[in-house]
């Protein structure tokens, strides 16, 4: 990495970093206020009274709907101001953002749209649950919680991510044949190949398969693709037509120099994104995503046990502010549970899954050496690190517990 480009990263992160450290406190401040104005209690006292002018009874399982859909939506409202300034300050200023802000606000209203109906679903059955099974309720819990997991994995790629961005298949030529001739070399069952238009968001690239069993798809971004690709061609900004005025096309060139100078995107040459998508395949070789299913699915149940035990605890109850015997609404007592008794396990369960991804990491990266990539993988980590701004220089410790994806030097 030359100097510029390394200063360009250095910066890129200590503007991310100043952003975060910003939010985490202002996420300590909006959780004290909550914790003392009850919020968890009014949100509730709020749900019952909707629940009962709208169904004329009370449910439990609605009203518990109705709360997550008013804590949704606060939530969505708080974050929105840091979003839009993760995008149009932070992203715009290192040359990422490519939202417009109608783009933006369409975008960010058709995820929030989207993903109520499916977030009522998993309330509303969690919560029947609960009610239903009482004590051992954990169990038939973690079956659902597990089930749908698994369907939604197997959905997501093919009927909701297509609603936020267009899927095409990969052409056929040259860089077809090589993924190709790479499935079969390793009895990968490849589907089919698709490029997505990632870069009508941003210009930071990635790779990914997905799918169970013999129903493997590859996805490209089209950001990964390098100068001399069609695909990268294709969502390029249309050149100007040009103009006879001499001061014009003196401020035309200045601007497309400045323009080059905050952001040059190398890409990637086609070997080098046979060699990624190797990287990509060798996590498939080596079961890596079984593995951290299983992992997944076993701290679930581990977790439904334990709050299980805790659940019907008046005292945890009355110090959020749900009093009386009929006030204690089993699943937001649940997510209460979860998320103050467990903090202090999360960090643990967090650090060692950083630690055991790492590892799956080197892998996958020893796969595609031993498949003869190893070259085109080290040149294709070094253009994705200085196109995406990915800083080199960590403290290992520091490396070591948070980051799932070892930096470069590592």
């Amino acid at each position: 990495m030359d100097e510029e480009s390394f200063n360009k990263a250095r910066l890129y992160n200590l503007d991310k970093s100043n952003f975060g450290f910003f939010r985490e406190i202002f996420s300590i401040f909006q959780k004290v206020l909550i914790l003392w104005i009850l919020l968890a209690s009014i949100l509730w006292n709020w749900s019952t009274k909707i629940t009962d002018k709208y169904l004329g009874y009370q449910n439990e399982v609605v009203s518990t709907i109705v709360f997550f859909l008013l804590q949704t939506a606060i939530s969505a409202v708080i974050d929105f101001p840091f979003s839009l300034y993760s995008n149009f300050v932070i992203e715009e200023r290192h040359g990422f953002n490519k939202y417009t802000l109608k783009f933006f606000l369409w975008d960010t209203l058709k995820k929030f749209l989207i993903f109520q109906p499916i977030i009522s679903l998993l309330v509303g059955g969690a919560t029947y649950i609960i009610i239903r099974y009482e004590d051992q309720f954990f169990f038939y819990l973690w079956l659902f919680s597990s089930g749908t997991a698994i369907i939604f994995m197997i959905i997501y790629p093919s009927l909701i991510a297509p609603l936020f961005d267009k899927y095409t298949p990969l052409n056929e030529g040259s860089l077809r044949t090589e993924i190709e001739r790479l499935a079969t070399q390793i009895k990968f069952p490849l589907k089919n190949i698709f490029v997505v238009d990632g870069s009508k968001r941003s210009s930071h690239s990635n790779a990914y398969f997905y799918g169970f069993f013999k129903m493997k798809q590859i996805v490209l971004y089209d950001t990964l693709f390098d100068k001399d690709s069609p695909y990268f061609k294709k969502n390029q900004p249309e050149e100007k037509p040009e103009t006879t005025d001499e001061s014009e096309k003196e401020k035309s060139t200045d601007d497309t120099a400045k323009k080059t100078d905050e952001k040059k995107a190398s890409g990637c040459t086609e070997k080098e994104i046979v060699a990624i998508i190797c990287h990509e395949l060798g996590h498939w070789n080596h079961n890596h995503i079984f593995k951290n299913l299983v992992i997944s699915l076993v701290n679930l149940f581990f977790i439904f046990k334990i709050a299980s035990l805790f659940y019907n605890d008046t005292v945890i109850y009355h110090a959020f502010g749900f009093y009386g015997e009929n006030n204690m609404p089993r699943f937001i007592g649940l997510t209460i549970i979860i998320e103050t008794i467990f903090l202090l396990y999360f960090e643990i369960y967090n650090f060692s899954m950083s630690i055991i991804c790492r590892k799956f990491e080197f892998q996958a990266d020893n796969f595609a050496k031993n498949l003869n990539f190893r070259s085109e993988l080290i040149n294709a980590l070094i253009k994705l690190n200085k196109d995406n701004l990915s800083f080199p220089v960590y403290d290992w410790l520091y490396s070591l517990l948070l980051h799932s994806h070892p930096p470069i030097l590592d």
